[in-house]
């Protein structure tokens, strides 16, 4: 069973270790684990839901920029990729954030692509960014 609440300062490690095992195994993003930045800066000011398992061991984590209604990040662990994770941290926040929904997704991140047109998303444009070409998608369940 996935429970989704908000993080709280003691997933710190959980959510830099999730980031950095997702980073690393990008095969779109050329880093090296000495190079990965800290998800705690790269996350400020968004607010960040997790999803846990019975153990309250983080699963997965959405960080969005409320106000730009603008989900920044979504990383699953790579152990719990498969079982719903992020479907379910993505439904949860219908609850709490108004649709639309943007996000930007690297093109060549081809797992990613399908997982978001799965779920209804729609790309608006093409651009190009540090990690290469990207979509920016959009999310509207009406």
């Amino acid at each position: 069973m996935i429970a989704i609440r908000l993080a709280i300062e003691k997933d710190a490690a959980a959510l830099q270790e999730i980031y950095r095992l997702c980073i690393i195994e990008a095969t779109w993003q050329i880093r090296t684990p000495g190079t990965i930045p800290d998800f705690a800066a790269v996350s400020c000011g968004e607010t960040i839901w997790v999803a846990v398992d019975t153990c309250d061991q983080v699963l997965a984590l959405l960080a969005v920029q409320d106000e730009h209604a603008y989900i920044h990040h979504l990383y699953v662990h790579p152990a719990a990729r498969g079982q719903g994770a992020g479907r379910v941290l993505l439904q949860h926040l219908q609850a709490h954030l108004a649709c639309p929904w943007q996000l930007k997704c690297v093109a060549s991140n081809h797992a990613a692509m399908a997982f978001y047109r799965h779920l209804g998303w729609r790309e608006l444009e093409m651009g190009t960014g540090e990690d290469g070409a990207y979509y920016l998608l959009q999310f509207d369940p009406l």
